[in-house]
């Protein structure tokens, strides 16, 4: 990939995977580095990919790797709590809804069903392409997932 085609690579997906980024870590910082990370793995792992989608689903599945990565490692622990530190928000994100709220603490399995589905507008097949299991138990964490946003959430979303 020469130095351009990054650049327009870079300036295409940042955005989308900073975003990733930030629902697993919860800290604009942390965010940043991972997403920085993910884009370091890109430029010196010579990846060739077939289109766009290819390109965002190998991201998808790359930052949320790093992400579970980093929160098991020992640094994590150390880390003050996004609770604690009110100024760090995602941007053009810090007035999040309830509901956004509650789909980011989903376990992560959940988690990640949801994020795809609906907010990047993957449908079951695709989202068990990417993620690696059958689309059979997609479903099946979706329908879980609804059913713990329902309880969370309450009777006014029904």
């Amino acid at each position: 990939m020469t130095d351009a085609e990054f650049e327009a690579f870079y300036e295409r997906h940042w955005k989308y995977v900073y975003r990733l980024c930030f629902t697993y870590m919860k800290s604009s910082a942390e965010a940043e580095d991972c997403a920085e990370d993910v884009f370091v793995k890109v430029l010196t792992g010579g990846f060739e990919f077939n289109d766009e989608v290819h390109e965002r689903k190998w991201l998808f599945v790359a930052a949320i790797n790093l992400c579970k990565d980093r929160l098991k490692g020992w640094k994590r622990k150390a880390i003050v709590p996004i609770d604690d530190e009110p100024e760090l928000a995602a941007p053009e994100k810090e007035d999040r809804s309830d509901v956004l709220e509650a789909v980011l603490d989903l376990p992560d399995k959940y988690k990640d069903v949801v994020w795809l589905y609906y907010y990047e507008g993957y449908q079951t097949d695709e989202i068990a392409e990417i993620l690696g299991s059958p689309p059979s138990t997609i479903r099946n964490r979706m329908r879980d997932a609804r059913k713990l946003l329902k309880d969370k959430l309450g009777g006014e979303y029904e």
